[in-house]
Formats: C-alpha cells, structure tokens, sequence
C-alpha cells in the first residue's frame, strides 16, 4: 500500500536512495530505452520528484533533466498507487495548458507508473510520452507497472551497494561520492566542508585477544556511537578495515576539530556487550576541502597523513592543519591508560 499523503517521509524516502543529482548509470540507462522500444515512443523517462522540482535520471529523447514539479506529468502519477494515462493532453483539463504540451516538446500521451518503495512511498516514475495522441491497453499498463517495480529494485540494489553490511556505514564508494559532490560544490563557490578520518587504535591487539567475533562487535558499535553524535547532513563511511571517514557538511576547520573531538570522546567512553572492562580508542586527522585536492581519494589522503602523525604522537588524539600550514596536534585529556 502506498504513502501518499504522507510528504516528509516520501522526501525522506527519496533521499535515502542518495541518487538525486548524481551521473548517468547504465543499468537506469537500459530500462528507459527498453521503454521506448516497447512503446514505439520518441521520450521515455525515469523521474525523481524532490520538494519542488521534478528531476530526471534517465530521459532519452527529453532534453532537460530538470522541470518545476508543479508542472509534472510525473507529479500526478505519484498522487496514486495506478499508472496515469493521458490519451491527449491538449483535450485533458489538466493538462491542456502546460507549458509542455503547448510548447516543446509538445507532450500530447503520457503513460506513467510510480516509482513505489518498499516502505510505501512513491518517489517518481517511469513513463513514455509521445507527440500523438495514443490509447494504451491494459498489457500496456501492466508491462509499465512491472518495469516499474524492476526499476525500484534497481534502486535497492543500488543502495545496498552503497551501504557497508557489517557497520551500516556509507561503502568506500559511496563515501568518496559524497566527497566528490562536495568538492564540486566548494569550487562552485559554496559552503566549505570538512573532512575527518579516524583509525581505532591497537584494533589488531583486540581481535587476537578477544577474537575476531569480539572485533566485529565494536567496529558495529563504533560506527552506531558516531552515528548518534554526528549531525543530520553530515556521513559516516567505511575506509576499510578499522578506518572511517565522516563529513562533516559546512563545517570550517575549528568546527571540525571540535566535532573530532567529540567523536574521538565518544569512542572512548563507549561499552562492549560481554567485555565491560574493554577499552577502544581512535586517532583522528581532520582535513577541510581545498583546492590543492585533486580528487576525493586525495582529500581522504591529506587527512590520513594528519591521522598517521596522530598515531605516531600517541594516538588517542586529533590532527589538523593550522591557517599556515602547519599541523597542530590536540592532546587527549589523560583518562586511558
């Protein structure tokens, strides 16, 4: 059953998909041109429909990938659990004066389905419009209605692909996405963000003493513990190993710190079930966006040369650069020993 009244949990729905925005992908790619070969149709679409603007992912023969919601086909078809059809738009009341049917590109049918997640919300579409008027059939709706349901499968794919089964932190993949879409945002003259990679200190000491099973107990509950003390915005990735990356969205280089800080409190006063006497700790380096980086992996880089010099201080501390340059190393209140 689907959720369609329900706004702020469909938005959150959409975004925890993490595709708005984001490349071409072939396997979106694929379905949509299957689309228009099945319906013999010249404009085939997979849309994503965010507060106030429809976004298209995949869309052969359209040439925008953006259009204001309120003017979407698309929009309508997410109002219900049933494929929309448009026989001829110039003759339906809502549609006759769209800018896109009477103008380009001069939409006459539309056939859509929501795009319907597993929790019950639809988030878009796929669809096929043409420049004629067209009546399609019932096997015409319900072929639409499963590839509708092929392309939302895609879509969980996706996102288990992008989510690290053992912590439930972003992937080494999705993490450098993140960081990519935030380097280009910074050259594109917006907000400043930071980055922070931590390494937990001794983690090989704790498996062979404890076991690997024990291991993976407090790499889950360090990831949960930095979950619960990040803010809404900000990630959680997995580097791999016991190395972890967090961005922090907006976040200058003082703030950054302090956030580190916090976190590398955090992980030291947490608590593993069965060993209570079991102490963990982390070095942190902290890195804001720069232009000297190249890439995202040299962003993650230059904050895991700040984390090394952490390690080789003492560990159990936070790293960062200084407005000159140069690197300041913040001790730990003494509390481990």
């Amino acid at each position: 059953m689907c959720k369609t009244d329900v706004e702020a949990g469909r938005l959150a729905a959409l975004q925890r998909y993490e595709i708005l925005d984001t490349q071409s992908e072939p396997e979106f790619d694929l379905i949509t041109e299957l689309l228009r070969s099945i319906y013999a149709a010249p404009m085939a679409a997979m849309t994503l429909i965010d507060a106030d603007r429809q976004w298209l992912k995949s869309h052969p023969g359209i040439e925008s990938n953006v259009t204001p919601r309120h003017d979407a086909f698309c929009n309508c078809t997410i109002q219900s659990n049933q494929v929309l059809q448009v026989v001829d738009a110039s003759t339906d009341r809502r549609f006759r004066d769209n800018p896109y049917v009477v103008g380009p590109p001069h939409i006459r049918s539309y056939l859509g389905a929501p795009l319907t997640t597993p929790d019950g919300y639809n988030i878009g579409s796929i669809c096929v419009m043409d420049t004629i008027p067209r009546d399609y059939t019932q096997v015409d709706r319900d072929v639409l209605v499963n590839l509708a349901r092929l392309t939302v499968a895609q879509l969980e794919l996706r996102l288990m692909a992008t989510e690290d089964p053992q912590t439930t932190a972003a992937t080494r993949r999705a993490f450098l996405s993140i960081l990519r879409r935030a380097m280009e945002r910074a050259r594109g003259g917006g907000q400043v963000s930071s980055l922070v990679t931590f390494n937990l200190d001794r983690f090989r000491d704790i498996n062979e003493t404890h076991g690997h099973d024990f291991g993976d107990v407090v790499l889950s509950t360090v990831a949960r513990t930095i979950r619960g003390a990040i803010r809404r915005g900000d990630h959680l990735g997995r580097l791999g190993g016991e190395a972890f990356g967090v961005f922090l969205e907006g976040a200058s280089l003082e703030a950054a710190v302090q956030a580190a800080e916090r976190l590398r409190l955090a992980i030291e006063d947490s608590r593993f079930p069965g060993h209570p006497e079991v102490r963990v700790t982390a070095s942190f380096g902290v890195a804001p966006v720069s232009a000297q980086h190249s890439s995202a992996e040299a962003w993650v880089a230059a904050a895991d040369r700040l984390l090394k010099i952490a390690k080789v201080a003492g560990r159990n501390r936070c790293v960062a650069p200084d407005g000159a340059h140069k690197v300041i190393a913040f001790r730990p209140t003494e509390r481990i020993h």
